[in-house]
């Protein structure tokens, strides 16, 4: 069972609730972490660290070779069980599960937030176009549960990971989906032939509950005898000697410890915990290193080449008889919906309705190669007041006459920023949050991108089908901005100045590619370029950011870098286990 009093400390909607404790007896079914261990031997074939989308999935891949150990090393604890709730996602940001980072002041945007400082949560814890290459990887990991989306060919049916479309359909969605039907525009899967239309949005949830990788991989494992799963280990550096990685030295209750590694140390602590890892181990620029007093032992681009999706906002509000987000969430209706039936509100993944792909050159959405991407979603003035570093006073101007009403934002967001951002150090002490700075908008067409996405914000938003529910601009003017307010493009280019959050997209700081290209880190089978037994597989090594949400396309390479590092594993006859130490 699950200890009610922790469940209820995490600022969930739920948390004082009277049927918290129905709530999580009704999702008792799905286990959503493995069990861990406290005993931890001195070698193991293979250390990963980091037990996210990507540790997950090579850890349960790796340990399906019975002949070698496997360590899963992950900073984080296991999470408490409410965060299976899908709409509840978002309360756990500035919690114990959450990394808490914020980025370098922005020179190009960031008005209206605290210190010019983009909030960048990254959970602490467990848990496209696509190509003929890897498909077959995406095919792998997917279990979808829509006929129609597996009827093109796209999709797989025996995965670990449940794909489903939530069993959620509001006001917004309805309104939404008659706009694109009157216009022509396509609805269904954009992860299939076509990538451009609104998509009928599906989530890695499993009958209602989140589907994690710890959930999908770590669960089915965790009994396993070559597999150990730690929780509460922080890696503070890799051990290198003569150019070889042998282990990692972490801080595990109260103690600093070593562990060895007979095969390979893996790296899966995600774009910005894995350059700072990196560096911190004497792998990266030279002057970075320098700066900091680190001996360089590889002179490689480390923490270059970042990319992100991040978004401007923009918010209308609805028909009074629309309940308000946040009253939904916490309706008895909704929640005894949920107990019984798993459908609902609570299956919302934080209430983001649908999604549109689009290209601003193509009015109706018919191609395939979208430039923004629009996010439909129930509003609640909590996200903007307290985890979006947005100045007091601007959430105030902005969103303070409607706390108690019924909104939704439209986010425009870039899929393909021209832009580059870096993962610098703060000091050698791992402890120290890394420098992120992913220089938003330093390109001017990035800007040009959000923008015409804005623009199509408000074309919806305004248009007769949206009006039936009551849908108009905010009145409110963002601050600074006033002298544009009757300018859509000076206006929103002001907005886009003012605000901007990032959707956790972040990949690119360990850029895989030619080994001769002096901008990459690891070569085309994950090994960092003149370092033996050290890999990366995890978001940092796409060279190009997808053009859609980056945990399943994660996913996907953790799944071919699995695939890549058995190659070399051989169960019967392998005579060379320790030899690499006597080299």
């Amino acid at each position: 069972m699950y200890n009610l009093t922790v469940e209820a400390s995490y600022p969930t909607p739920y948390a004082s609730s009277s049927f918290l404790p129905l709530i999580l007896l009704s999702m008792i079914g799905q286990k959503h972490t493995p069990d861990t261990t406290t005993e931890i031997k001195d070698v193991y074939d293979y250390v990963i660290v980091g037990g996210g989308s990507a540790g997950s999935v090579v850890a349960s891949r790796l340990a399906e070779k019975h002949c070698v150990t496997v360590l899963l090393l992950e900073a984080g604890k296991p999470p408490p069980k409410v965060t299976d709730i899908p709409t509840a996602a978002r309360s756990f940001i500035q919690s114990d599960i959450d990394w808490n980072y914020s980025t370098a002041p922005q020179e190009h945007t960031g008005a209206g937030l605290i210190n010019r400082s983009v909030a960048w949560p990254s959970g602490k814890l467990l848990v496209a176009q696509v190509y003929a290459e890897v498909l077959r990887y995406f095919k792998k990991l997917e279990t979808n549960t829509n006929q129609d989306f597996v009827n093109n060919g796209y999709h797989g049916v025996n995965g670990p990971i449940t794909a489903s479309n939530p069993e959620y359909d509001s006001e917004l969605k309805a309104a939404v989906f008659d706009y694109a039907r009157n216009k022509g525009i396509r609805i269904g899967d954009i992860n299939g032939p076509q990538a451009t239309g609104l998509y009928d949005m599906q989530a890695s949830t499993r009958n209602g509950q989140r589907c994690s990788a710890a959930k999908a991989y770590l669960v089915p494992s965790e009994n396993k005898t070559n597999l150990d799963i730690v929780a509460g280990a922080f890696v503070k550096k890799i051990i290198i000697e003569n150019r070889m990685a042998k282990g990692v030295v972490f801080d595990f209750e109260g103690a600093t410890r070593e562990v060895r590694a007979y095969k390979e140390i893996i790296l899966s602590a995600g774009t910005t915990n894995t350059a700072q890892l990196l560096m911190l181990s004497g792998i990266g620029p030279r002057a970075e290193l320098e700066k900091h007093k680190i001996p360089v032992i590889a002179d490689l681009p480390v923490g270059k080449n970042l990319q992100d999706h991040w978004a401007t906002i923009l918010s209308f509000e609805l028909a009074g008889n629309i309940k308000p987000f946040a009253e939904k969430q916490v309706d008895e209706s909704q929640i005894k919906n949920y107990i019984d039936n798993k459908k609902g509100v609570l299956t919302s993944p934080q209430g983001v309705n649908l999604l549109a792909f689009l290209n601003r050159n193509e009015p109706i959405a018919t191609g395939n190669y979208p430039d923004h991407q629009l996010y439909f979603w129930e509003g609640a003035t909590d996200p903007p007041e307290h985890q979006l570093r947005i100045k007091p006073e601007y959430f105030e101007a902005i969103f303070g006459p409607y706390k108690e009403k019924p909104f939704y934002f439209c986010l425009s967001q870039i899929l393909h920023p021209k832009g580059r951002g870096e993962v610098t150090l703060r000091s050698a002490d791992a402890y120290d949050p890394p420098v992120i700075d992913p220089k938003y908008f330093s390109d001017p067409d990035d800007l040009d991108v959000v923008v015409e996405g804005m623009k199509k914000c408000k074309e919806i938003g305004e248009s007769e089908e949206l009006k039936k529910i009551g849908s108009k601009i905010f009145t409110t003017v963002y601050p600074g901005c006033e002298d544009s307010v009757n300018d859509d493009d000076s206006y929103f280019r002001c907005i886009a100045r003012s605000i901007v959050i990032t959707l956790n997209h972040q990949v690119g700081t360990a850029k895989m590619g030619n080994p001769r290209d002096p901008a990459t880190v690891v070569d085309p089978k994950l090994r960092v370029k003149t370092i033996r037994h050290l890999r990366v597989v995890d978001a940092s090594v796409m060279p190009h950011i997808p053009g859609g949400n980056t945990n399943i396309p994660t996913m996907m390479v953790a799944e071919k870098g699995s695939d890549i590092i058995k190659e070399d594993i051989r169960c019967e006859g392998d005579n060379d286990l320790h030899s690499f130490f006597t080299e």
